[in-house]
C-alpha cells in the first residue's frame, strides 16, 4: 500500500514540475525578485555610503597626521629639532600604524563596491526580462502611437490648444 502512495505521489509531483508556469505567474515572480533585488540594491548603496564616508574621514584624519609630520620635518633642513622630536615621532607611528587598517578599509569598500555593482546588474537583467515578457503578454507598448500632426507628444499632452470657438447665436 505505501508502494502505490509513493508511486502516486512521485507522478503528482512531476506532473506538477512538468506543467509549464503561465506566464503571467512567471511574470509576478520576476516583479517579486525585482523587488527584494531593489531593495538590495538600495540597503547595498546606503551602505556603502556609510562605508565610503568612514573611509574618507579616516582619510582626513590621516592627512592630518600627515601634515603635521611635514611640518616637524620642515623646521630645520638638519632634521626634526630634538625638542619637538617626541611629538614627531608619535605622530610618526600612528600614522604608519594606521595605513594598514586604511588599506584594509579601502579594499574592503571595493569588495563591497563590487557586490553592489552585481546586485544591480542582477536586478537589470531581471528588468529587462520582465519587460520582455510584459511586452510578449501585451501589457507594455514600446511606444506611444503619433497624433495628427506625426508627434509623439500630440498624444502625451493632449488634444492642441486652440482659440475658444465662438459660441454667440449665428454662428456655427
Amino acid at each position: 500500500m505505501f508502494a502505490i502512495s509513493a508511486i502516486a505521489l512521485a507522478v503528482i509531483v512531476i506532473a506538477d514540475l512538468l506543467r509549464p508556469v503561465p506566464p503571467e505567474d512567471r511574470l509576478r515572480v520576476l516583479r517579486e525578485e525585482l523587488t527584494g533585488l531593489r531593495a538590495a540594491a538600495d540597503s547595498c548603496r546606503l551602505a556603502l555610503d556609510d562605508e565610503e564616508a568612514r573611509l574618507r574621514a579616516s582619510d582626513a584624519r590621516l592627512d592630518s597626521l600627515k601634515r603635521r609630520i611635514d611640518f616637524f620635518e620642515n623646521l630645520d633642513p638638519r632634521g626634526v629639532p630634538a625638542d619637538s622630536y617626541d611629538i614627531y615621532i608619535r605622530a610618526f607611528n600612528a600614522y604608519n600604524s594606521r595605513i594598514p587598517r586604511r588599506t584594509a578599509a579601502g579594499d574592503s569598500l571595493q569588495a563591497h563596491w563590487e557586490a553592489c555593482r552585481n546586485l544591480i546588474e542582477q536586478h537589470n537583467l531581471i528588468a529587462d526580462s520582465a519587460l520582455a515578457l510584459a511586452r510578449e503578454l501585451g501589457l507594455v507598448r514600446d511606444s506611444i502611437p503619433p497624433g495628427p500632426s506625426g508627434s509623439a507628444a500630440d498624444e502625451r499632452s493632449g488634444p492642441p490648444l486652440s482659440a475658444p470657438r465662438d459660441r454667440s447665436p449665428g454662428s456655427s
